[in-house]
């Protein structure tokens, strides 16, 4: 079991307020210089466009200037266009999800709080259009996968098995793991902040900006192999759990999960 904590040591660093997370004074541009190896994880937003601000207004008080984002901009509560507009400003590299795609495809709209392209402005499609399924991000001398689902395929996922969920293997991420190309993959699709880590290879479910069950995002810490999540609640941003990646991983690949699986979740557990 990798270890626990409220926060990271890097938190402490920076005076919280009740509203956005951090405080934000006439010092902050002096203590928050440019962190290389720091990475803002943002999950999938679902037209969290209120989150997604807070999120990004946060990762930049930080001095975090390498953010990324697993995709699903669209279909939720709030407002697209000012979602991709955001990403945007903020220069987050982003991904497309499967909500992105049947936008784009005219498929799925049936569901609640589905989008259409006639919700969009022109810039906004022609950004959704525009978005890959996956990027290579090299950051800190590090090299990190980024997609929504696994790889290529958006609706793919991997589960090690607990004893209230059967193993999910996966091919893709295998064949990923043997290529040995990149040191971090990070996903979404599955709204639920978790590490999986494998010898050669980490993967961080970056989960979601929507719901009432976890909503928030995660600062990954490539020098210390440390992930440090955040959550919105009534009171604003606060720090959840942090999380250190296990030095010495258990699985080769998804062939060797054995369904005895106590998950790292990068979320605060609700008690029994």
């Amino acid at each position: 079991m990798a270890p626990v904590a409220r926060h990271a040591a890097w938190v402490d660093r920076y005076p919280m307020d009740t509203r956005r997370g951090l405080k934000h004074n006439h010092d902050l541009h002096r203590m928050a210089t440019a962190k290389s190896h720091l990475v803002g994880l943002i999950g999938d937003v679902h037209s969290e466009h209120e989150r997604l601000a807070q999120t990004l207004e946060f990762l930049q008080a930080a001095g975090i200037t390498c953010i990324v984002c697993t995709g699903d901009i669209v279909d939720g509560p709030g407002c697209p266009n000012r979602s991709i507009e955001l990403l945007l400003e903020y220069d987050v590299k982003t991904v497309a999800g499967n909500h992105d795609r049947w936008l784009l495809q005219d498929k799925v709209r049936h569901l609640p709080m589905a989008h259409h392209k006639t919700d969009l402005t022109t810039q906004s499609l022609g950004y959704l259009q525009s978005l890959n399924k996956t990027e290579t991000i090299t950051c800190h001398g590090q090299r990190l996968l980024l997609c929504h689902g696994m790889g290529e395929r958006d609706l793919e996922k991997a589960w090690p098995g607990t004893q209230t969920m059967p193993i999910e293997r996966n091919t893709t991420l295998d064949a990923l793991i043997k290529a040995e190309q990149h040191d971090w993959l990070i996903n979404g699709h599955l709204h639920f902040r978790t590490i999986m880590a494998f010898k050669t290879l980490t993967v961080i479910n970056a989960g979601t900006l929507t719901g009432h069950r976890w909503p928030g995002f995660c600062v990954l810490d490539l020098d210390q192999r440390s992930v440090q999540a955040f959550e919105f609640t009534p009171r604003g941003v606060e720090p959840a759990v942090a999380l250190t990646v296990p030095a010495k991983p258990e699985w080769h690949d998804t062939q060797s999960f054995q369904g005895d699986w106590e998950p790292l979740v990068l979320f605060k557990r609700e008690p029994n």
